[in-house]
């Protein structure tokens, strides 16, 4: 089954679990790598989302160089098409034959001459125009493929980023739980020695024929003690070693979980996308 996303919900419960003092420290442990198991997923969505958000941003940036370039173009057309009835009209007074008056031929003669320097600045114009146009297709093409490819890595990657974290948490786990049956194991063993010692002297007064002669009662107040006392002294040793440890990488994992949130909530504001939007695209 696919993680789902860490919410509060998650948190709370957890919150709830750890307080509780009967939760064995393997439930809290692996909770606890469940719940950094769904972190990475926010992790990752986040990348998603920042993703998206710098698509929404880089095409209004090309929208609007387009727009200022589509302007240009209706404003090149038009000059264009004002250049084109200077040409149309030039023909008519041309076509009327070579007029006798020198003043009125000169000018015919410069308007022709206007009309060819005119046309080279506009084909000038629109060759640069096309080659900007070119050029912020180009970047963009370019942005969108690097954007692709970062979202390529970031489904790639998923579940690597934290795995040094789980394995700290899991050899925590593995020391702790030595340490608690050590320490558990000795104190499992005060009771007996206690009273074997204190009831010593009348084992003295018996003849002694074995070992479990000499020492039934601390064999009977061991098996007494490990079946009514064991595993509360085991819950109350694991609970001493693993609170401490536990509250503190839970605290590391809501103050990530806080700044993801911080975020992914900062991005739904300005971009008006929700993540969810995101992640179940």
């Amino acid at each position: 089954m696919p993680l789902t996303l860490l919410s509060e919900k998650d948190i709370t419960r957890y919150q709830e679990l750890i307080s509780d003092k009967k939760t064995s420290i393997n439930i809290l442990f692996t909770e606890l790598i469940e719940l950094y198991n769904k972190l990475e997923v926010n992790e990752n969505a986040l990348k998603q989302f920042e993703n998206q958000a710098e698509i929404i941003r880089i095409k209004k940036d090309y929208d609007l160089k387009k727009e200022h370039w589509d302007s240009e173009l209706l404003e090149l057309k038009k000059q264009y098409r004002q250049l084109d009835n200077r040409i149309i009209a030039a023909e008519q007074k041309m076509a009327r034959g070579i007029p006798d008056d020198l003043m009125i031929m000169e000018k015919l003669i410069a308007e022709q001459e206007a009309i060819v320097a005119d046309q080279e600045k506009l084909n000038q114009a629109e060759n640069e125009l096309i080659s900007h146009v070119r050029e912020i297709d180009i970047e963009y093409g370019k942005q969108q493929e690097k954007i692709n490819q970062r979202n390529v890595f970031v489904k790639a990657d998923a579940g690597d980023k934290n795995g040094n974290l789980r394995e700290k948490i899991k050899s925590a786990e593995q020391k702790i739980i030595y340490a608690t049956k050590l320490v558990a194991t000795i104190l499992t063993l005060i009771i007996p020695v206690i009273l074997d010692y204190f009831t010593k002297s009348i084992s003295l007064s018996l003849k002694p024929h074995s070992v479990l002669s000499n020492h039934y009662i601390f064999l009977i107040s061991f098996i007494l003690t490990e079946v009514f006392l064991g595993e509360k002294i085991r819950q109350y040793v694991s609970n001493i070693f693993a609170s401490k440890y536990l509250k503190n990488d839970f605290e590391h994992l809501k103050s990530l979980f806080s700044k993801n949130s911080s975020k992914i909530s900062k991005l739904e504001k300005v971009y008006n996308i929700k993540l969810q939007e995101v992640v179940n695209h």
